[in-house]
């Protein structure tokens, strides 16, 4: 699966934001996350495990809400 427009999948977004997909899944169900800004579906979308998570703003999001620390900028720039 690819990086599109900054949209990643959860392996890759879970490495960059520091967190588990667990986490990042905990944070999609219990509504901390967001359908839209945070996660989407796109057309290679399978199921709820394969949405593409917005790093940039789960990140600011999650900073906001006191559970994110910073995330270094270089870990964008990782090839995925």
């Amino acid at each position: 699966m690819s990086v599109k427009n900054g949209w990643y999948p959860v392996y890759r977004a879970s490495q960059i934001l520091g967190l588990s997909k667990e986490t990042l899944f905990q944070y999609r169900d219990d509504g901390t996350l967001k359908l839209g800004p945070h996660y989407r579906a796109f057309k290679d979308t399978f199921s709820r495990d394969s949405y593409r998570w917005n790093v940039a703003a789960v990140k600011q999001h999650l900073q906001k809400q006191g559970l994110l620390k910073e995330v270094p900028a270089s870990l964008y720039n990782v090839a995925s």
